[in-house]
């Protein structure tokens, strides 16, 4: 069939106009959970303020929903996903000085820091398994850092030991556990769409990346298509 120049117009127009709503959609879903995550780190709960804004910062990262994601990791004690965080408050935002001072606060706090923490050195020795192929005792040394103080580096290995062990299901997790400290990690993500990605269609990724709900995403493709057939 050949398509005319009206349907043509009709299908640039609606795709369009698609793309147009899904970005809208997009940027409304990444202040909500901006906003849900904000009111969790006032109530102290830092788990899931950390959840909200990861997710709010992957939709459309503002330096708002990082600069309380870092509050977020200063509560939990994370010193270190904290000082990131802040630091890519200011930078999308230089005006937030509020952000560098937290940035440079942690930065020197970090440098103060007494080396060879306790989590620190499980991880070394984790390390040390992990190179040797002893996946089983690497595993547990890697609990131990997590154990100790949870961190995206430990659980990133962790999930490393299990894949090479075999255990893919396992190694998913770890890697989901890893990305929730640190959202900014393309290995990660990587990884965690070879194991198999998100649960679900394609729609539903789709849907799950633009903040836009899986049954509204088809709906509006299948209005583009239908669309053609109007006319």
């Amino acid at each position: 069939m050949k398509l005319n120049v009206s349907k043509f117009f009709i299908l640039v127009v609606s795709i369009l106009l698609l793309s147009a709503g899904m970005l809208s959609a997009a940027a409304a879903n990444a202040q909500a959970y901006m906003d849900y995550g904000v009111k969790a780190v006032k109530a102290k709960q830092y788990d899931s303020a950390i959840k909200y804004l990861a997710y709010s910062v992957k939709l459309k990262p503002t330096s708002n929903a990082y600069y309380y994601l870092g509050y977020a990791y200063l509560g939990k004690g994370d010193k270190t996903n904290a000082q990131s965080s802040f630091q890519q408050a200011y930078k999308l935002n230089p005006a937030n000085t509020t952000a560098k001072q937290m940035a440079d606060k942690l930065g020197g706090a970090a440098a103060g820091a007494p080396a060879g923490g306790q989590a620190q050195q499980y991880l070394t020795q984790g390390h040390q398994y992990l190179k040797a192929k002893r996946y089983d005792e690497a595993i547990k040394f890697y609990q131990a850092s997590v154990a100790a103080e949870p961190t995206y580096q430990a659980y990133q290995y962790m999930g490393t030991a299990y894949y090479y062990k075999g255990d893919k299901d396992n190694a998913k997790k770890c890697y989901e556990q890893s990305l929730q400290l640190n959202p900014n990690n393309p290995g990660v993500s990587n990884m965690i769409s070879k194991l198999g990605g998100a649960s679900g269609g394609g729609e539903q990724r789709l849907g799950e990346q633009l903040g836009v709900h899986p049954l509204l995403l088809a709906t509006l493709f299948a209005g583009v298509i239908a669309a053609l057939f109007i006319i």
